[in-house]
């Protein structure tokens, strides 16, 4: 097998894109990494200046392809056509040489460059991503308040029969810090969770019973705490205790804990996650 290759899919609106077959792959920029913003503020009274600020700006991803098929070129024109919607989101799958991460992009333009009909298919795209951090494809470890018991494929663990430690050590083995959800299935009151490694915690002050999964998400844009009964959800953001912090899961070791303020214990915690990478 050679393992000198890079493959990639698109997936969007349910609709899923391989350059592979009778595509051929010409070109592709922008995935090693993004642009940074370094802000550099100079001394008063001292010579030079010092960093006060670093950002990793929106990623830009160009990618030139033909598609050789002469017999069906009109109809595979028209498809990639109403494929690449700017109206539509989608995901970008890069699998480089066995590494495989996905990033969600915004189409920025899309472009025939071919110079004559009898010529293969030939396309320019230039994709936007907001968010500029590749992403792994697997959900990453849980903690969980018992142990033992079946793996569902695809799915994040569940755990019983035999009662487990309430904290494990989590390591994000990705270039930057990543955003949680945390999942804590009742019953409990006033449950917490702690990252050790940081000394930030989140706290809910309400009381969970059996029949509540509590929900939490830090993601910067899209923090989120709800509580689900009977498969509806209702916001819990104003029973957040406000010494909180949505964390996030720094580079490397992070030892997480959950506690409540009684002595009943929750069905399950859950800590879902995914490593985000400066590039691929």
């Amino acid at each position: 097998m050679d393992r000198k290759f890079i493959n990639i899919k698109f997936q969007s609106n349910d609709v899923t894109l391989n350059l592979e077959d009778d595509f051929k792959l010409i070109k592709i920029e922008g995935i090693e990494s993004s642009d940074y913003e370094i802000t550099i503020e100079n001394y008063m009274q001292y010579d030079g200046g010092y960093t006060s600020k670093k950002r990793i700006l929106p990623r830009d991803i160009s990618i030139s392809f033909d598609y050789c098929n002469l017999k069906n070129d009109n109809i595979e024109r028209q498809r990639l056509i109403k494929f690449f919607n700017p109206k539509s989101q989608g995901i970008l799958t890069v699998n480089y040489c066995g590494v495989e991460r996905y990033i969600i992009y915004e189409v920025e333009s899309f472009k025939e460059v071919r110079k004559s009909l009898h010529e293969p298919l030939s396309f320019n795209l230039n994709l936007v991503c907001p968010n500029p951090y590749f992403e792994d494809i697997i959900i990453g470890e849980t903690i969980s308040t018992f142990i033992g018991g079946w793996k569902f494929k695809f799915k994040l663990p569940f755990r019983f029969k035999q009662k487990g430690e309430p904290k494990k050590n989590i390591y994000n083995d990705g270039h930057v810090d990543t955003p949680v959800e945390i999942i804590f299935r009742g019953p409990a009151v006033n449950p917490s969770v702690i990252n050790h490694a940081t000394g930030e915690f989140i706290k809910v002050e309400r009381t969970l019973t059996s029949d509540d999964t509590l929900y939490i998400t830090t993601e910067f844009g899209n923090k989120k705490v709800e509580i689900e009964r009977n498969g509806m959800r209702q916001n819990a953001f104003h029973y957040i205790d406000l010494d909180s912090t949505f964390f996030q899961l720094q580079p490397g070791d992070n030892m997480i804990e959950y506690t409540t303020d009684n002595e009943l214990e929750p069905q399950s915690v859950e800590i879902r996650y995914r490593n985000r990478y400066i590039g691929v």
